[in-house]
């Protein structure tokens, strides 16, 4: 069992600033909704050259598994929970019942759990089966921006999908309301909605299906 590097409140702030920059930017390119998506405390997020993986961000425990399509572990199988040999049973449990069922591939005709990395977390700490480079060799990449620090992250994002000094305003103001209340319902003004500067209705509607994954509605 190895330490990771990273801390479940910077990984959760991480995954909540990329999936506000999603919902403002799927806005513009709709056809890239399946990339992020929350479903109630679990993130999902693939990059759309065959990697994909799940967070499960747990009140007591938080537990991540990666399935990178190109990787040669995919073509020798081994079971999913190998991967949390040295776990705890309650993380086992949950990665079986949430993080794992978001990654299941048809293996022999039995649909089963395929993963190359994963990691996990109790309290603040996150540890892994193996080194720190390795789980992020194997998948943990998806995560690379995720896990950087919040200001370095924004202009990574912004350079990446050019997005607006208003844009970036938008993105800021949300960003902090949600992680310092994060149980608390954001409503988006007229004002704020404009600032996402699209009048693509089937960006907008997954815009705000987005949003809306994360607590936060659209006032109109």
């Amino acid at each position: 069992m190895k330490k990771i590097t990273w801390s479940r409140r910077e990984l959760w702030e991480g995954c909540i600033l990329a999936s506000v920059v999603h919902s403002i930017n799927v806005a513009h390119y709709p056809e890239l909704a399946h990339e992020q998506s929350w479903d109630g405390f679990n993130y999902n997020v693939q990059d759309s050259s065959g990697t994909r993986g799940t967070i499960t961000f747990h009140s007591n425990y938080l537990v991540a598994a990666f399935r990178d399509d190109n990787n040669e572990r995919v073509s020798d199988y081994k079971n999913a929970l190998e991967y949390f040999k040295d776990a705890p049973e309650e993380v086992k449990k949950l990665a079986t019942d949430e993080t794992l069922q978001y990654l299941l591939e048809d293996i022999n005709g039995e649909t089963v759990p395929m993963i190359t990395a994963a990691f996990w977390g109790t309290g603040e700490e996150i540890y892994s089966q193996e080194e720190n480079d390795e789980m992020i060799d194997n998948g943990g990449f998806l995560l690379e921006r995720q896990a950087m620090d919040i200001e370095t992250a924004i202009t990574e994002w912004q350079e990446d999908a050019e997005m607006s000094d208003v844009q970036i305003t938008l993105l800021k103001s949300i960003f902090h309301r949600k992680i310092e209340n994060p149980n608390k319902t954001i409503v988006l003004t007229a004002e704020e909605i404009q600032m996402i500067e699209s009048e693509d209705e089937e960006g907008l509607a997954e815009s705000r299906i987005s949003f809306e994954e994360i607590g936060i509605e659209w006032e109109v």
